[in-house]
């Protein structure tokens, strides 16, 4: 009795397996393929745009934060009226993404 209800349940387990995905094995994966994307590429070229887009989103990052909301309120209020829309919630996505902290 016992061991049919054991089968039963390891069958409904390795079928839960096969449905849900191992992170473990998706991590090894994705590794993988990061491994390949830059040995493919020459590694100066690979180094250099994604420092560059670093230091761009970090820049950005900078203005939204410190520059639009606390420098231009404070020193240049008139100035402050003719801005375009703040992009903190594209540049947050983008830089978490990158850093691998979001999407």
């Amino acid at each position: 009795m016992w061991s049919l209800i054991g089968k039963l349940l390891g069958g409904v387990g390795g079928m839960v397996g096969r449905i849900i995905p191992d992170r473990n094995r998706q991590n090894e994966a994705q590794s993988r393929i990061n491994e390949a994307e830059v040995s493919g590429a020459p590694a100066s070229l690979m180094r250099l745009w994604r420092s560059f887009l670093g230091w761009v989103l970090a820049l950005l990052f900078c203005w939204e934060v410190v520059g639009r909301m606390v420098i231009v309120p404070l020193f240049f209020a008139r100035w402050g009226e003719n801005l375009p829309p703040s992009a903190l919630d594209q540049i947050m996505a983008l830089l978490l993404g990158m850093l691998g902290l979001g999407f």
